[in-house]
């Protein structure tokens, strides 16, 4: 049989190719992951105090604003010695990750999440057998993830409070250029080298549908006892509803946006434009950004009155250190009463 050119040819390498086996990712856990992320916090738990523990969730498609807002209330819980999980930060632990990065970029989320999700599962049950306090940073990319996360720290007898980010397409969109420009800690959290979150990421993260992303996550807490206490916040650590997770977040992402978000809007905006004049992206683009804003900023005025008052998120009232919200100046929770479809029509004045 004549040899052919193509029987030299590499074998295309795809992400299921580098999952790693079952003892080797759990001797990366035990030898390299508890050392490094976890060993410090092992007699910081509340097995014997009496004090109940409490996780923390924040959950948001990337670019929402995750890393501020989890700044603040690990801040709010740092007399407690919280563990800190970032479920992108465990794929710096694939042996292959760098090689990834350098040779196969597009491969870099896929090829390693098998793997990082399985330790971060093995770090939540490291922290829920001592009883540690645990924040947990989310873009739900895996829905069924959350679900079984918090349900886990739920039986076990945490508080599960949840901060589900209603962030609009255009500013989360705009966040992940701003963030890669700027070279900021969340474009490049632990040793993740720096790169631009691929557009299908977002996609997927921000969720159109019930069974995605962020929107599955609400969804699951509406029709489950998981958590203790919801609040939606926008971008900016404005809460706009507490309770009734999906329809406020469904809700919230029709907002125009207010004047002090457009601002900082346009000049984010700015610039970017003035980084791509140096460099065109070859993901997620400005025009993207503008069919997004564009959208959101020209739909009816009707029903201006379904979007309650956004009020400034107090981190150390948020039942974080077991106050409890609705004990104090409740937030306002009315939903309106016209469907969402109707609602997505109308513009603040």
């Amino acid at each position: 049989m004549a040899t052919n050119i193509k029987d030299f040819a590499s074998t295309p390498l795809e992400a299921k190719n580098y999952i790693l086996d079952d003892r080797i990712n759990q001797k990366i856990f035990d030898q390299l992951i508890v050392q490094e992320k976890l060993a410090h916090l092992k007699d910081v738990g509340h097995l014997n105090d009496g004090v109940q523990p409490v996780v923390i969730f924040v959950v948001g498609q990337t670019g929402a604003g995750k890393t501020r807002l989890a700044g603040d209330l690990f801040g709010a819980l740092k007399a407690r010695q919280p563990a800190h999980f970032i479920p992108d930060v465990f794929k710096t632990y694939h042996p292959e990750y760098t090689t990834i990065i350098k040779t196969a970029p597009h491969l870099a989320s896929s090829a390693t999440n098998t793997d990082a999700r399985k330790w971060l599962d093995q770090a939540t049950k490291w922290a829920i057998n001592r009883k540690v306090d645990v924040l947990i940073e989310s873009a739900c990319r895996h829905p069924d993830d959350f679900g079984s996360l918090i349900s886990a720290f739920h039986d076990e007898g945490y508080r599960t409070l949840v901060a589900l980010m209603a962030v609009p397409e255009c500013l989360s969109l705009l966040g992940t250029m701003v963030r890669y420009y700027k070279r900021l800690p969340e474009a490049q959290s632990a040793n993740i080298p720096l790169r631009l979150t691929p557009r299908k990421v977002h996609y997927e993260t921000y969720a159109k549908f019930l069974q995605d992303g962020i929107l599955a996550a609400a969804d699951f807490i509406d029709n489950s006892t998981t958590a203790t206490n919801v609040i939606v916040v926008r971008r900016n650590n404005l809460v706009a509803y507490q309770n009734y997770p999906l329809a406020s977040i469904d809700l919230e992402r029709t907002r125009p946006l207010p004047a002090a978000e457009h601002g900082s809007f346009l000049a984010d905006y700015q610039y970017v434009e003035e980084q791509t004049s140096k460099g065109g992206l070859t993901e997620a683009t400005l025009a993207d950004v503008e069919a997004s804003l564009a959208g959101l900023m020209s739909m009816g005025g009707r029903l201006s009155a379904s979007f309650p008052a956004l009020k400034p998120l107090d981190v150390e009232e948020w039942d974080v250190n077991k106050a409890n919200l609705e004990t104090q100046d409740k937030i306002e929770t009315v939903l309106p009463q016209n469907s969402i479809l109707e609602e997505s029509a109308r513009v603040e004045p």
